[in-house]
């Protein structure tokens, strides 16, 4: 019964470095779509692909696997197609261009370009998923044993991606991974010589990209903001994979580089400089644009000149906000970008072209997390500047269907504010200032201040699609003083909109002041207009509805919140929220796939045993319950660990590293027996629970210390909810593993169709309810789980 003439270890090393692989490609794939089109197109791609892995269940339903069936060398050639079609996806890429954006136009080419695209991508995950229904379908009699091999290395396959991917690039990963499926056949091949012809390959294939002194680069899809034109005119420069975003380097006028984040998902510059301060002063009063995106970058280091004062920026990027800081006389400038490889080209590479601002002893540039940062320090600012500050990346946001925006949530504001001097300024250039202020407002309720109005000014462009309003917050009142100066500083194009000595003459109402927005206002408007909090953190998701949205100043709905939610529109429907719909529409068609074609074709299926239904429902809320508790987590856990890369690979790791220990500790403890199972369960409902009721106190506590201990700490409250999560499939398939064969592969389609849709309702929920309410869901789900599989428990296996 042995695979290969390793035995069980090989098995159990073969299924490690499946798991390993299955979850590199994953990872590795949003990356790429992230920068070859935009992450919720991304979202949806691998979303609809995952759907495969849990296809191979019903696959293997219909071709099943018992401890009797032959597996070895089919085993080997899987593995080995798998990492081909894998690395097979680079050259499919560069000749398969899509466009989502071309699918009016050029449908049928964007139609065979797709389908070609979706069919490599489905193809590792489905072959993965049909070696594991295999081998746990042969060997479920080790089943606790094989799960701990599965989860721990995924586990280990969602943290090498940070260091690699710089020194490799994405397409170097695909390598990697096919590398991998070699080196999994060498383990299951039984004759010598092709094990030791697989070992070669694949380390010959791991090691060439590391070998090949520069990246395997992707052909853009779309010209995000002009990157392909520019790209193909030969002034690229130079590329780095940061783990965050990947950063080109181009060429784009006399006097700057662009700095293309993803692609071209985001943008900043490194402007020409020779350190002339004095000169640079002269050039804003008739040409701004020569050193900066314009005077909206300035108005609050304008004010503030020449008073020493110390200036925090949230998402330095290229600098300029940073050079408007040292220009206007600042005496310290702490400059936090999260993309680390900004950083290190603007004080290493670029360093002499942007005047050595980053390495000008008056500056402290660091790679950072903003909020991070301000839980880290007790200094208070005279200024705290964000310029449209956000990241392009799936991975970085922990979410690549709706972007979490935890720099524009009430609790954000308040660190803002008990950061900032008695007379200090928050400058904020993003867009949405309606819903920018009524957050604001709340945090400045909750801190116990009052006459909000009188402290907030807003600039924007009339009648235009003003992206980048500029929002001023001073904690004390303006004066007429101020407001003069600042109007003659602005360019006549900037409109002041909000002012704070004349309610009358400006766009908001009181109720955008007063920090308790109506519900009525909420529902009257035709976007979501309602402050952001830290437990529903989706400040860029303001679409109610899938039509045209007109002007109304009686709704607040300006000039530019119409255009934005227009220009989202193609042909009547949402680019914003698509990927929404079109998974929803998936979900149902691959449930029916999942449910009837096992059902009516397969041996399973058509059998008759008792808690058939209870088996289904039982293996489907393990899916969904532990995906929303991971998805949610990585949310929560953001405001303690603050990275979100960090939190990201810290949660998803010990999420699946402690239930791989779990799933073999409940063979060590015979958790099957009658009286222990319904402790896992229970334990699931409490671990949850407890980490939701000291949440708050536990997070004070480690806030303020070093990012290594934030991560221990979040790991130790993690690990024991994780343990129980490892327990309940291994239990379900040592109560259904005497039945038909086929069962087991079954229970993994059904686990996998589940694991899709609660990803997607992961997001529904926390939108409608938030985060807290949506883990009692999952806790939910569990409990229920457990009456399940009362139904299914079979006592007798225990003691056999």
């Amino acid at each position: 019964m042995a695979l290969g003439i390793y035995g069980m270890n090989g098995i159990a090393i073969g299924v490690f470095l499946v798991a390993l692989s299955t979850l590199l490609v994953e990872l590795t794939l949003i990356r790429v779509f992230d920068v070859l089109w935009y992450p919720n197109i991304a979202y949806l791609v691998i979303t609809l692909s995952m759907f495969a892995f849990g296809l191979a269940g019903v696959y293997s339903s219909l071709r099943p696997v018992d401890e009797t069936s032959k597996l070895n060398n089919k085993i080997a050639c899987l593995a080995i197609l798998g990492g081909l079609f894998a690395v097979l996806l680079i050259p499919v890429l560069d000749h398969c261009p899509f466009d989502f954006k071309e699918i009016g136009r050029k449908t049928q080419e964007s139609a065979i370009h797709f389908g070609i695209i979706y069919l490599f991508i489905t193809v590792p995950f489905f072959l993965g998923g049909v070696i594991l229904t295999s081998i746990f379908s042969k060997y479920s009699s080790r089943i606790q044993s094989l799960y701990f091999c599965d989860l721990t290395g995924a586990a280990l396959g969602c943290i090498v991606l940070i260091p690699l991917l710089p020194l490799v690039g994405a397409a170097g990963l695909l390598f990697v991974a096919c590398g991998l499926g070699f080196l999994i056949a060498a383990i299951f091949f039984q004759q010598r010589v092709f094990k030791g012809v697989a070992v070669l390959i694949g380390i010959g294939i791991i090691a060439y990209p590391f070998f090949r002194g520069e990246y395997i680069e992707f052909k853009p899809h779309i010209n995000k903001r002009g990157f392909s034109t520019l790209s193909n005119k030969g002034t690229h420069e130079y590329s780095v994979w940061d783990p965050i975003s990947k950063i080109d380097i181009v060429t784009y006028r006399r006097n700057f580089k662009w700095i293309a984040y993803d692609g071209g998902t985001q943008t900043s510059y490194y402007y020409s400089f020779d350190g002339d301060y004095g000169q640079l002063l002269e050039d804003v009063k008739t040409k701004p644009h020569r050193h900066f995106w314009g005077k909206v970058v300035l108005p609050s280091h304008y004010l503030k000149q020449n008073t020493r004062q110390e200036v925090l920026i949230i998402g330095s990027a290229g600098g300029q906000e940073t050079k408007a800081a040292l220009a206007y006389g600042a005496s310290h400038v702490d400059a936090i970008e999260l993309v680390g490889a900004v950083v290190e080209l603007g004080r290493g590479k670029f360093d002499k072209y942007i005047g050595g601002i980053m390495n000008d002893p008056r500056v402290n540039a660091r790679k950072g997390e903003g909020r991070s940062f301000l839980r880290s320090t007790h200094n208070k600012y005279d200024i705290i500047q964000m310029m449209s500050n956000h990241s392009s990346s799936s991975i970085a946001a922990g979410s690549g269907s709706l972007n979490t925006t935890y720099l524009q949530t009430a609790e954000a504001y308040t660190e803002y504010f008990t950061h900032l001097k008695e007379d200090g300024i928050l400058h904020i250039n993003h867009h949405i200032y309606p819903k920018m202020v009524a957050t604001a407002a709340l945090a400045w309720k909750r801190l116990g201040r009052s006459d909000f109005r009188k402290h907030v000014v807003v600039f924007e462009v009339p009648g235009v699609q003003d992206n980048l309003p500029t929002l001023l917050i001073k904690m004390s009142p303006w004066t007429e003083q101020e407001l003069q100066d600042l109007m003659a500083f602005m360019t006549s194009a900037n409109e002041l909109v909000v002012n704070p000595l004349d309610p009358e003459k400006s766009f908001l109402s009181d109720d955008f002041f007063s920090g308790d927005f109506p519900k009525e206002l909420e529902q009257k408007a035709n976007y979501r207009i309602g402050p952001s909090v830290d437990d529903k953190p989706y400040f860029n998701f303001i679409r109610k509805g899938v039509s045209q949205v007109d002007i109304q100043p009686e709704t607040f709905t300006n000039a530019s919140v119409a255009k934005l939610l227009n220009s989202r529109l193609q042909d009547g429907v949402p680019r914003d929220t698509i990927h929404l719909y079109v998974t929803a529409v998936a979900s149902l068609l691959f449930a029916a796939v999942f449910l009837f074609v096992p059902l009516l074709f397969s041996p399973v299926g058509k059998a008759k045993w008792e808690s058939k239904r209870s088996f289904l429902a039982y293996f489907g809320c393990l899916g969904a319950g532990f995906i929303l508790l991971e998805l949610v987590f990585v949310q929560i856990f953001m405001k303690l660990i603050g990275y979100p890369l960090y939190t990201y690979s810290t949660v998803i790791f010990i999420f699946l590293f402690s239930a791989g220990v779990g799933s073999m500790m409940s063979e060590k403890f015979d958790m099957y027996a009658p009286r222990r199972w319904p402790i896992v369960f229970g334990g699931i409902a409490v671990s949850a629970l407890f980490i939701m009721a000291v949440q708050t106190w536990y997070f004070d506590t480690f806030l303020t210390m070093h990012i290594s201990v934030r991560i221990v700490a979040a790991s130790v409250l993690i690990f024991p909810l994780g343990l129980f999560l490892g327990m309940p499939f291994p239990l379900g398939v040592l109560s259904v593993r005497h039945q038909v064969p086929g069962t087991i592969a079954w229970a993994w389609a059904m686990n996998g169709l589940f694991t899709v849709i609660g990803g997607f309702l992961s997001v529904i929920l926390s939108v409608q309810i938030g985060f807290r309410a949506t883990v009692l869901v999952a806790v939910v789900m569990y409990l229920v789980a457990g009456i399940f599989f009362k139904n299914i428990y079979h006592p007798r296996i225990a003691e056999g």
